[in-house]
């Protein structure tokens, strides 16, 4: 997703940064038609690794360094012109220059939105719009990249803007910068001293955020890929080469290796690195080296075969004036295709071909009509302010405009209950999970009814189950208890347990519950432990804050656990969940499994936004059990050899052979293994009734042993903790 440094490609300033050469002073010596050339060939690279391979290239990097270098140079020049910054011109210049084929962009994605993007995709699309036009995309994605219910969302034809907003942030750090390096040399003002001062705060920030970047990446690397935080410091390198000037230059022989090597580099980057998965880091750094290297290859002296020469002929040249355009249409074309296609959709080789064509051709039209009127209008004294207000106009606009597309998209939201409820009192005990106790005879009653939840709010039929879940990025464990009754139970697992919670909450009255849901995105107890040397300590802090809940102080009545399949189901060291699960029970706290939902997997989500309710009713979308349920459950897998009891679910998603994707005229699922609330609230009676029978629902008198009613009617003791901070069983102490 490199987009940042094509940006420089719109909005560098001519005079100093276009391509000039700074000596020591800082003073522009020719051209440098290379760095066009590289922007050129940035954009295609990023083009082809997103359209044929669905990956990133790497090549982002390379345009944080670049643009670090040319804002420098930008910021320099006006203090060696004015001895000042004028802010006002500064940012003015470079929202006349990105601001007008972002906003067509942006333009043209609301009306694909509304035209061709599923529904069930529509809130992401205007959300991300929205964020995009106000140049926070960066921090939405990274966010969302660590909630576990968003991050396996099909992309959004803007998601690409991510790095035009880390941008647009850096260009007014930049600006802060500049302004305070003046400041601290204000009683002798001289662009050699301004150039030091500026120096030593790039450096500073560089280094900040380098190994802040180390730290993010190791702890959360999705965060770190989008914070900005953790890439300030590629655009310092590009800033400290700019400042340097030509006494850091490579020349003739020595140019010519080193352009070579950037460039083999930067192409190899995205082949060799998976870039997705270990970017920003350490790995960052080898395309910031490609970029240093082209940086300081100058064309001085140059031999017939430097990559310098290539980079800057006229067609690589010209092509890099429009290579912004060029990065931001071809996403918007690619979801676009994916749209009509399937989200997995892989365009053939013309396919891709014709994809690169339409973002150049689209690029083009707009250098002409919009960019080149704008930034020549500027000239003229009367348009200044004309353009101004419709720059400004144009952001606002288009936020608003995505902002309500949100907006309409909650409203639709907030009646998921109001039509469940009809369709429960239309249906009966042909709705939801009842269908499925009922069988062939809802067949006619089902055939025209219309399905529920409405795709437009599927993503977001969650029914405020994530209050109290801990997101993937937190220190501390984001807990809450529900009810407030004498008997106190525990609910551990992930995302999926999470699901469960309104479903306790609203039966806490009847039975006495309290409920502390202990769910989050990764870091659940019991699998793990806060003594695993692995553990980051982020990650560790959470187990002990959830081990000194669980051993610490009055025992809980029960734990619950779900959510097992996957890699926290306890099966990685099944013998160390069996002991922890004993050192509660030794505390007398009772311990059940909730079996885990079928998985439908990606082909099943996408068949369930794209298809027709026809389709749907039809089977189309069906999955087979065997395959839904193929990765164990590993929480009833340590169930069943620590003798703890398991409350049975499949049939509550599947029959003998399949897992219908409508069931009683509802969706299950909201993505491809999160089930949808609607469903829940349909087998809620079912699941409550076969719980109760190994959770207690009464507590006895002050003084005697909580009485608990296991499944055979028998009642159990519990016996005595152990001495303060010793558990009976050796297991965690608080």
């Amino acid at each position: 997703m490199s987009h940042a440094a094509i940006v420089s490609s719109a909005l560098t300033t001519r005079s100093d940064s276009r391509g000039g050469a700074a000596d020591a002073s800082g003073r522009v010596k020719q051209k440098r038609q290379e760095i066009e050339g590289l922007r050129t060939l940035a954009a295609l690279l990023v083009a082809v690794y997103h359209i044929w391979f669905n990956k990133v290239s790497g090549g982002v990097d390379v345009f944080f360094v670049v643009t670090g270098f040319l804002i420098t140079l930008t910021l320099v020049g006006h203090v060696r012109r004015e001895g000042r910054i004028r802010p006002l011109a500064y940012l003015g210049r470079i929202a006349r220059r990105v601001w007008p084929m972002a906003a067509v962009v942006l333009l043209a994605v609301l009306v694909m939105t509304a035209t061709i993007t599923p529904e069930a995709l529509r809130a992401r699309n205007y959300a991300e719009v929205f964020a995009a036009a106000l140049y926070y995309e960066n921090w939405f994605l990274a966010f969302n990249a660590v909630d576990y219910l968003n991050q396996h969302d099909p992309h959004t034809p803007v998601q690409h803007f991510w790095a035009m907003s880390l941008q647009g942030q850096f260009y007014v750090t930049w600006l802060v910068l500049a302004l305070i390096a003046l400041l601290l040399v204000v009683r002798r003002r001289t662009e050699q001293r301004f150039r030091v001062a500026f120096g030593i705060l790039i450096a500073l920030v560089g280094v900040a955020t380098f190994a802040w970047n180390i730290i993010q990446t190791a702890e959360n690397q999705p965060f770190a890929y989008f914070s900005s935080l953790t890439r300030f410091w590629e655009f310092s390198i590009g800033g400290l080469l700019a400042l340097a000037g030509s006494s850091l230059a490579l020349r003739g022989w020595a140019a010519a290796v080193a352009s070579w090597v950037g460039v083999l580099g930067l192409v190899a980057c995205g082949v060799v690195l998976p870039v997705e998965g270990v970017f920003p880091g350490v790995a960052a750094l080898w395309p910031v080296t490609c970029a240093t290297l082209l940086l300081l290859a100058t064309r001085e002296r140059e031999v017939s075969w430097s990559a310098t020469r290539l980079l800057s002929n006229r067609v690589m040249a010209w092509l890099g004036g429009v290579a912004f355009g060029i990065y931001l249409w071809h996403f918007p074309i690619l979801i676009g295709y994916r749209y009509l296609f399937g989200e997995d959709a892989v365009p053939s080789l013309l396919e891709g071909i014709g994809m690169i064509v339409a973002a150049i051709g689209l690029a083009v039209l707009g250098h002409y009509l919009f960019e080149r009127p704008v930034a020549r209008g500027w000239n003229a004294a009367w348009a200044k302010s004309v353009i101004a207000v419709v720059l400004v106009g144009s952001v606002v606009s288009l936020a608003v405009v995505a902002h309500q597309g949100t907006l309409e998209t909650d409203a639709a939201a907030e009646q998921l209950e109001e039509e469940a409820a009809e369709a429960q009192a239309t249906l009966g005990d042909c709705y939801g999970y009842a269908a499925m106790v009922t069988g062939d005879a809802c067949e006619t009653v089902l055939a025209d009814t219309e399905i529920v939840p409405d795709r437009s709010a599927l993503k977001a039929d969650t029914g405020n189950a994530y209050r109290c879940y801990t997101a993937a990025e937190a220190t501390d464990i984001d807990s809450c208890t529900l009810g407030d009754g004498p008997i106190r139970i525990a609910l551990i697992g992930n995302s999926h347990a999470a699901l469960f919670s309104p479903v306790l909450e609203d039966a806490a009255e009847r039975y006495g519950w309290e409920i502390t849901p202990l769910t989050s995105n990764g870091c659940v107890w019991s699998p793990l432990r806060a003594d695993d040397p692995e553990l980051s300590d982020r990650c560790s802090n959470r187990i002990q804050q959830s081990e000194d809940l669980l051993f610490g102080g009055e025992p809980y009545d029960a734990v619950v656990f779900a959510g097992g399949r996957g890699r926290l189901g306890g099966l990685d060291n099944p013998q160390r969940t069996v002991t922890n699960w004993e050192a509660l029970r030794a505390r007398g706290t009772k311990l059940v499994v909730i079996e885990d939902n079928p998985r439908i997997g990606d082909e099943g989500e996408q068949c369930i936004i794209e298809a027709s309710e026809r389709e749907l009713r039809d089977g189309a979308c069906d999955v087979s059990r065997e395959t839904s349920t193929s990765e164990p459950d590993g929480f009833q897998v340590i169930a069943e050899l620590a003798g703890v009891p398991v409350v049975k679910t499949l049939d509550f998603y599947c029959d003998a052979t399949t897992c219908p994707a409508v069931i009683g005229s509802v969706i299950p699922y909201r993505d491809g293994h999160h089930l949808s609330m609607t469903y829940i609230r349909t087998f809620e009676d079912a699941l409550l009734e076969r719980l109760t029978k190994h959770v207690p629902t009464r507590k006895a008198p002050a003084g005697q042993s909580s009485p608990e009613k296991p499944a055979d009617g028998t009642t159990t003791q519990r016996p005595s903790p152990g001495p303060t901070g010793q558990d009976p069983a050796g297991g965690p102490t608080a």
